[in-house]
């Protein structure tokens, strides 16, 4: 009697139809190529795609918790700015506004207004869900985490629900936010705005990155590039050429390096990289060697009421424009002047300081948070090749370590 046919396939085609199948299931984790981002490492973002693939522990552990933190990111709401009545008049407006964090309600006039400066003393006011800052907040953080666990795990749930944010915000005509900031760090009783306002938008730069993560996704299309490079289009126009714009540009502390920051990523992002290498290039003069000491020091962040909050903060927006200058072919981590002024020098002298009990310019400042500036010394290590770097993180505690992704470095 003939045996009923089977299909037997060597052990080759089975091994090729099951890796097919799982690249099929896993999109994310089926090819080798670089992403395209812009301020975190392509190259590390990509190794460690591999190693959790592999199996790495390390690795391993750290995406699991990052994938513990999408599936509480994908209960977030989307929240784009709320329809308001325009400043004066009946139609409604999706303007972006915000209050200006050390401004509080004037005690002694009944009304609380004008109100009134209190340097360093944040007025929890400002985070509110009066204003738009706290939106643009969550829905940032909401959308990186989102577009990494994707890029790890290949999950679409986290796409789509990344997607829908960034479309609420920027792409849909009906509920996008207008491309200004007219109305940002409004001092009430004072003004309408503030030109120290731009700074808020700096919370914009991972949303570039997250995008470029989350575009071969099957739940982003050509039409949410299209629309969101328009949109980024708009803004810059409006960075570049408004009175408030052009007001932050000529800053001389860390509101000028993030408004070079912001122009440079988001110029990148939509595909001028004219603009994006111009801006980068001009750092070295521009900024390094008018704001950074030849010792390393940053003496208008010194002044200040948290000199190591806005020390390690303009630190940051440096390493932001040197990741652009090295996407355009520009090395801004190793550029000095001719008196020694450069970012590593910035760094060396800021490291010792990233943990909790060291305080700068006789400030403690208790309430400082080293957990963002992390990956700016995991970049260090990796540019300079220099373990150096790494040490001033063994000084943190584990908990703070946890919350950064060992792979998420600038």
């Amino acid at each position: 009697m003939r045996r009923p046919t089977t299909f037997i396939f060597p052990f080759p085609i089975c091994l090729l139809i099951c890796l097919l199948a799982l690249a099929t299931a896993r999109p994310a984790l089926a090819g080798t190529e670089l992403p395209e981002t812009i301020v975190l490492s392509p190259e590390v973002l990509n190794r460690a795609r591999q190693q959790a693939w592999a199996r790495d522990r390390t690795v391993g552990r750290a995406v699991a918790a990052l994938t513990a933190r999408a599936d509480s990111a994908m209960k977030a709401a989307v929240e784009p700015v709320p329809a308001r009545p325009e400043p004066g008049g009946n139609r409604m407006t999706r303007a972006y506004r915000s209050l200006s964090p050390y401004w509080w309600p004037d005690p002694q006039a009944k009304n609380g207004l004008p109100y009134v400066r209190r340097d360093g003393e944040r007025n929890p006011e400002a985070d509110s869900d009066r204003y738009d800052r706290g939106r643009l907040t969550r829905m940032a953080r909401t959308v990186r985490t989102l577009a990494l666990a994707w890029y790890f795990t290949g999950d679409e749930r986290y796409a789509a629900r990344a997607t829908a944010h960034v479309r609420a915000w920027f792409c849909d005509p009906a509920t996008r936010m207008i491309p200004d900031l007219d109305h940002a760090q409004m001092r009430p009783g004072l003004d309408q705005g503030n030109r120290t306002g731009i700074i808020e938008t700096a919370t914009l730069i991972p949303v570039c990155d997250a995008v470029r993560l989350l575009e071969p996704s099957q739940a982003w299309t050509r039409t949410d590039t299209r629309r969101l490079r328009e949109w980024f289009g708009q803004y810059l126009g409006w960075l570049l050429r408004s009175d408030p714009g052009r007001a932050e540009a000529a800053s001389l502390n860390n509101h000028g390096t993030w408004f070079d920051a912001q122009v440079a990523v988001f110029a990148l992002f939509r595909g001028d990289r004219e603009l994006a290498r111009e801006v980068a290039g001009l750092t070295g003069n521009r900024r390094i060697s008018t704001q950074i000491l030849p010792d390393g020091t940053m003496p208008r962040e010194l002044e200040r009421t948290r000199p190591r909050h806005y020390t390690f903060f303009n630190l940051e927006a440096f390493m932001v424009l040197a990741a652009v200058g090295e996407r355009c072919g520009l090395d801004l981590y190793r550029w000095a002047s001719a008196t020694g002024q450069s970012i590593r020098r910035a760094l060396d002298h800021a490291g010792p300081f990233l943990a909790q009990d060291r305080p700068m310019n006789g400030a403690s400042e208790p309430d400082f948070d080293p957990h963002p500036y992390v990956p700016l010394f995991r970049r260090a290590a990796l540019v300079y090749k220099d373990t150096r770097y790494l040490d001033y993180l063994d000084a943190l505690d584990a908990k703070t370590l946890a919350r950064q992704p060992s792979f998420i470095a600038y």
